[in-house]
């Protein structure tokens, strides 16, 4: 290579996170009251918090740039309001870095007007993320008053993830155990203004102690000229595997532009009871029920722990996982109630298979933060390396640089991806990678229960490599089997995330859809790309149906165009015998 030829420096960042919130008030972990949707009249500064990932977290300083910008959006036109920058330093202590910045007026109601908004995050001049809100604007309402809508009914039903679809519901005031998959809500509202606007709902599942179980923000667009129509939102929580939920008494809260506005008790016993739950939605009944604390030991950990395994229990697919897991949790607790040496029964060493895509990584994430509220490691973060961050290129360099990042893992996991290529170099003469695997080996006995190790890769793969190593044998005995995921699961993949571009496919492309997932499905090979396949898939069709709608009049683009997605959008996706099985998973269209 020419010397004059310059490398391109490595990425020292890696974007977490763009929330939204008016209000400063700290809340648990440090977090704030995020929202998407804001009445001007309760509306002074909106704020936007920026986080990322931190890659020389404990390796050394470094000096960023960071700028925000806030637009508001007419039709295609982003029309500029602030553009602030900031130089920061980035310490070694910080694995994730927080950056806030807030635009707007002292006087409530004096900025912000009614309309589409978006902040725009850049580090080095580099767009990392954005973060899209609302401003509604009914006039000014009472103390108490809803100008928005009316609650008509909260019903509850049972059924699986796609239960808010079917025509004939049963609704139950009391769910079974043993038979109970995902908790709907047929939440009925009439709307009260002729004005359209965006309604955001945020739905909490909680225990009869207030632990959390699960949170479902519901985002709605209410057409204007609708006055006195009934519109229904659907939040659900649950698993889709029965028997996710326990003997409890449970509440489901409603919760609109940061007032509690309604509460449905429901019980989990031993079977299903007909019936409609009592409601609550009496403001000031409300305000007194919230206002009293509940108390448990280690709520904090036990709040993390149940968010973790609800947050694993919502992934699309992965069952035998969600179920590997949910009885290792069990087992855990049992083993901590009756004294024995969790250590000795249990442990923290795991074998990740799987082709790519499957959500190898995001379960290593929950995994951590769940041995974290099971109280078996400290910190529960997740180090994420690869053999480039722990194999060196010189003789000696490997010991320090394994070193480093096991360091960095204490109190946490070390979630090793491609993990196999470390035993490539088996019997050359240099053995960087065996180096490595040796000195991982030594310090998970040398430090054991201190922090875990997650191996991951290819099935084949992995089995090769820990047969290639009697220590990898004797120290990991857990394996976690990622299969492929099922047509039907690909497409609730892609449904989550069209809905977070705000579009959603007509019927035509639904069915296209529907049958190209089929048709991959059955066509994939050891290298199919599973949800990474599905998210290209709906970049290109959001992107098609984008190039679309630039080629229309700005008057022409009306709100269901904007929010659908066409038959034209996807009709690239093919579905035919593909020869060339050499591509990520699909093949455009000429």
């Amino acid at each position: 290579m020419d010397s004059s030829e310059k490398k391109p420096l490595p990425v020292k960042y890696k974007f977490r996170d763009l929330k939204v919130h008016s209000s400063d008030e700290w809340m648990a972990d440090g977090t704030k009251k995020y929202r998407r949707v804001f009445d001007r009249y309760e509306t002074t500064y909106i704020r936007a918090e920026l986080s990322f990932f931190n890659k020389l977290f404990d390796e050394e300083e470094w000096e960023a740039s960071l700028r925000m910008k806030c637009f508001y959006i007419s039709g295609s036109q982003k029309n500029e309001l602030c553009n602030l920058e900031k130089k920061v330093k980035v310490t070694k202590e910080e694995n994730i870095v927080y950056h806030r910045e807030s635009w707007g007026n002292a006087t409530v109601g004096a900025y912000w007007f009614k309309g589409n908004y978006l902040w725009e995050a850049y580090v080095d001049e580099v767009k990392i993320g954005e973060g899209k809100f609302y401003i509604e604007d009914l006039g000014q309402a009472k103390p108490g008053e809803n100008l928005f809508f009316d609650i008509v009914s909260i019903k509850l039903f049972e059924g699986d993830g796609q239960a808010s679809t079917l025509a004939q519901k049963k609704y139950l005031k009391q769910f079974s155990q043993k038979d109970t998959r995902f908790v709907w809500g047929e939440f009925n509202i009439k709307n009260k203004s002729d004005k359209d606007y965006y309604a955001e709902v945020i739905f909490n599942f909680y225990d009869h102690v207030g632990q959390l179980k699960g949170s479902y923000p519901y985002l709605i667009y209410i057409a204007p000229n609708t006055a006195g129509k009934i519109y229904t939102l659907y939040p659900g929580w649950g698993s889709e595997v029965a028997g996710r939920w326990k003997n409890d008494v449970y509440s489901l809260e409603a919760v609109f532009m940061d007032t509690l506005i309604a509460t449905v008790p429901f019980k989990i016993g031993d079977v299903f009871e007909e019936g409609e739950a009592p409601i609550t939605t009496d403001t000031t009944l409300l305000t007194s029920q919230a206002s009293q604390p509940a108390t448990t030991t280690d709520k904090k950990l036990d709040d993390l722990l149940a968010e973790s395994i609800a947050e694993l229990n919502s992934l699309t697919g992965l069952e035998n996982i969600k179920t590997e897991v949910n009885e290792m949790v069990k087992l855990v607790r049992f083993y901590q109630e009756t004294g024995k040496d969790v250590l000795n029964k249990f442990s923290l060493h795991t074998v990740f298979t799987g082709n790519p895509g499957t959500g190898k990584t995001t379960v290593a994430r929950i995994l951590s933060r769940i041995y974290k509220g099971l109280g078996i490691l400290e910190k529960g973060h997740l180090v994420e390396v690869d053999r480039e961050g722990l194999v060196a290129g010189y003789v000696g360099q490997t010991a320090i640089k394994t070193g480093e990042k096991i360091n960095e893992a204490i109190g946490g996991v070390l979630f090793i991806d491609e993990a196999y290529s470390l035993a490539n170099e088996k019997n050359a003469q240099h053995d960087f990678g065996g180096e490595a695997i040796q000195i991982i080996l030594k310090r998970m006995e040398d430090m054991r229960g201190k922090f875990g190790v997650i191996v991951a890769g290819y099935t084949d793969n992995m089995k090769d490599f820990i047969n290639s190593n009697p220590g990898l044998r004797s120290r990991f005995d857990k394996y976690f089997v990622f299969e492929d995921y099922t047509p039907d699961e690909m497409f609730a993949i892609a449904m989550m995330r069209f809905a977070r571009e705000v579009v959603q496919p007509d019927e035509a492309a639904t069915n296209h859809l529907k049958k190209y997932f089929e048709f991959l499905h059955s066509t994939r090979d050891n290298y199919f790309g599973n949800a990474r396949t599905v998210r290209q898939i709906v970049d290109e069709a959001v992107r098609n149906q984008n190039l679309r709608l630039a080629s229309l009049k700005k008057e022409e683009r009306t709100k269901e165009l904007l929010e659908t997605v066409i038959f034209d959008d996807v009709k690239e996706f093919e579905i035919k015998e593909v020869a060339d099985k050499q591509k990520l998973g699909f093949k455009f269209g000429q």
